[in-house]
């Protein structure tokens, strides 16, 4: 089936995100474009800590609004509209199957989620000057949302592959699912003790794992940590995202940033505490920010 994006999607109607933030045409008056605000980008893929940083950050006192987060986005802007286009579309609420359209948006917007965020406009009186988003991943949404939006800064949040995945088995997050179909066509073929991804079924997983992690991991199912199912259900999603983002490119971009003091990397290792506090150094260095500290 051919799919295609309401390329007009944005100049049909006004549509208010949150509180204070919207996107489309006409604009409400007194209304500004995000581009008037400063606004911190945090860059990073599934188990990263993105919401652990988010949540440190206001922690450590910083005064800032949340904009509507990736999923809100993708849910309201690219899956909305092509649900009420087509008739038939593969399950929405599949993560593989996001991805795809995610994918379809990007062939007729490059920027993909850079230049929905860059669309966004903020009514002053009811959000704080600074602004998050959470999260730009790859390298297109990256060069898009750096040139578009001067007063961004980013925050680019690593973590080591084991450890991601690590976090996306135990966080329970009902967002983390596949179609049911393949979900039942997964059950059918795992062995008792997989001895590698391969007999999970996920061989393609083996790129990002050395063979010793991967052992590890596999490990987790004769533990009874996770079973057989959960573990491949989370390997699939880690795989298609992985190859969906390049975040080794996108890490370039953005140290080719640091000559302009736009960019800072963190590895989320290190306590979320000390992962803000650097954050909020970096963000007094070049704009006029409150906190509560």
């Amino acid at each position: 089936m051919q799919y295609q994006v309401n390329t007009t999607r944005q100049n049909l109607y006004f549509e208010n995100l949150s509180l204070g933030i919207g996107v489309g045409f006409p604009v409400p008056k007194g209304w500004l474009p995000i581009t008037s605000f400063p606004l911190l980008i945090i860059v990073g893929m599934t188990g990263v800590g993105k919401s652990t940083i988010t949540k440190a950050l206001a922690e450590e006192g910083l005064n800032f609004t949340l904009l509507p987060n990736r999923r809100v986005l993708t849910e309201r802007i690219i899956i909305a509209p092509m649900l009420k286009m087509q008739e038939k579309l593969m399950q929405p609420h599949c993560r593989i199957n996001r991805l795809t359209y995610t994918r379809l948006y990007r062939e007729y917007f490059p920027g993909g989620m850079g230049h929905i965020l860059a669309s966004l406009h903020v009514n002053p009186q009811q959000v704080n000057s600074m602004l998050i988003f959470d999260s730009l991943r790859g390298e297109n949404e990256i060069r898009y949302a750096a040139n578009a939006l001067k007063n961004a800064k980013f925050v680019m949040l690593t973590a080591p592959n084991t450890v991601r995945l690590e976090r996306l088995l135990k966080r329970h997050d009902s967002f983390d699912r596949i179609a049911n179909q393949e979900l039942y066509d997964y059950m059918q073929i795992i062995p008792d003790l997989p001895t590698n991804f391969a007999s999970l079924g996920v061989p393609e997983a083996s790129t990002y794992f050395t063979s010793k992690e991967e052992q590890q991991i596999l490990e987790l199912i004769s533990q009874q940590v996770v079973t057989g199912v959960e573990l491949r259900e989370k390997l699939k999603i880690f795989v298609e995202e992985s190859q969906n983002y390049d975040s080794v490119s996108t890490k370039q971009i953005l140290e080719a940033m640091d000559t302009s003091d736009r960019s800072l990397i963190i590895d989320t290792i290190v306590s979320p505490q000390e992962s803000a506090k650097a954050i909020i150094s970096q963000l007094c260095k070049y704009n006029d920010i409150k906190t509560n500290k």
